[in-house]
């Protein structure tokens, strides 16, 4: 091949890889965003962060009678004692379990798990565990429309089989995934939920908080 050809393929073969690139990105908020058909089930999970998007479905949920409960995680806490006692801040799950009552949820069937948890993956081994050990047939799990399928992709790999699951995305949550790259947030959002994904595939060999920080 000429000089002159092989850096014309090249060139070629360049422009259509960043087209593919290009098409791929373009797709990868949708792709991320999973919100599956509802059916009656015996729990709403409300997965950790994003307050107060998340805990909002999850009591919109509960109160069309879609589950008689509904679930709110025990997250590793970042913020110290010292700095809760001093802001008067209430800790993630009893803010979590605050917002369901303000939304009418009754405080009997709101249900704090016990087991703390530091990332999805072990979110979801918690609410998993809990529902097997409850004899669930059928869960609900809802959660930011980015992170809906990090969720999906764990549950499929570890739990689907024993437990089902709905993943749901909040509709208090509004999002163009069709612009992701086009506002920090988005990109931001989606960064992280692509690297979570990464993370989980590979074994999670990064753990989500630094082990050999000393805590204060």
């Amino acid at each position: 091949m000429k000089p002159r050809t092989h850096r014309l393929a090249l060139v070629l073969a360049a422009c259509g890889l960043i087209a593919v690139l290009v098409v791929t990105a373009r797709g990868l908020g949708s792709w991320l965003v999973v919100d599956e058909p509802l059916a009656r089930s015996d729990v709403i999970f409300v997965a950790d962060g994003g307050p107060p998007q998340r805990e909002l479905e999850g009591a919109a949920l509960f109160l069309e009678g879609w589950a008689p409960r509904v679930a709110v995680s025990f997250p590793r806490d970042p913020v110290t004692e010292e700095a809760r006692r001093l802001s008067g801040e209430p800790p993630p799950q009893e803010r979590g379990a605050l917002i369901l009552r303000r939304r009418e949820v009754p405080e009997t069937a709101i249900v704090r798990l016990e087991r703390i948890v530091e990332n999805t993956r072990q979110e979801l081994q918690a609410d998993f565990d809990y529902a097997r050990a409850q004899g669930f047939r059928r869960v609900i799990i809802v959660s930011s429309p980015y992170h809906t399928r990090r969720i999906r992709t764990i549950w499929r790999s570890r739990f689907e089989d024993a437990v089902p699951a709905i993943v749901r995305a909040t509709r208090y949550d509004p999002v163009d995934p069709t612009r992701w790259w086009r506002s920090r947030r988005s990109l931001e959002e989606i960064s992280h939920e692509a690297f979570g994904i990464a993370n989980f595939l590979l074994g999670s060999p990064i753990p989500t908080f630094d082990r050999g920080r000393k805590e204060e």
